[in-house]
């Protein structure tokens, strides 16, 4: 085996352990606890619907012009872990990547992490507006809007990636050709 991929092989496990590892602190984890993702969105959520919010440590960030709480189950850990994971993943399959590869691995996790509060807080705002609409989802509707906001993100953004990363400048493939 090849000192790069043992290599590989090294960074997908401690990519797996820093995803459970994630995955049971969120089990216990509080409202304040997951301010680094609930504040963002909150803000978000603010600046385009033009809404206050107060906090509450024990409940979250509640607008009560909106009728909302955004509290610890709209996080969106899950997606933040699975969006790193695929990220990274799409990264390291990258044969030319090398070293370079943890260093990738962190900017995946960075993107990740702007595409969760970017994505939750658009899935949040949906849903206001479809309740000041008049169409008040049921808890599994309102459900399957999140799972189809999240998976949808997620899908064009490693294609994105993917194409990002698979791209052969122009001027390579042209100089190549003489």
């Amino acid at each position: 085996m090849t000192r790069d991929r043992r290599a590989s092989y090294l960074l997908t496990g401690a990519l797996l352990c820093a995803a459970f590892a994630i995955k049971w602190w969120y089990r216990e984890a509080t409202v304040d606890e997951l301010g680094f993702v609930l504040r963002p969105v909150s803000a978000l959520v603010s600046a385009i619907t033009g809404a206050a919010s107060s906090y509450d440590p024990a409940a979250g960030h509640l607008f009560p012009t909106l009728g909302i709480l955004i509290d610890r189950s709209c996080s969106g850990i899950n997606f933040l872990v699975i969006a790193t994971a695929c990220f990274a993943l799409v990264i390291m399959r990258r044969p030319d990547a090398g070293c370079s590869r943890p260093l990738l691995a962190l900017l995946a996790f960075a993107g990740a992490y702007v595409l969760t509060i970017v994505v939750n807080a658009g899935r949040i705002v949906t849903l206001v507006r479809a309740a000041q609409s008049g169409l008040h989802l049921a808890p599994r509707a309102h459900e399957a809007v999140g799972a189809f906001f999240f998976l949808g993100a997620l899908l064009i953004s490693v294609l994105l990636l993917q194409r990002l990363l698979t791209r052969v400048p122009h001027h390579i493939t042209s100089n190549t050709a003489h």
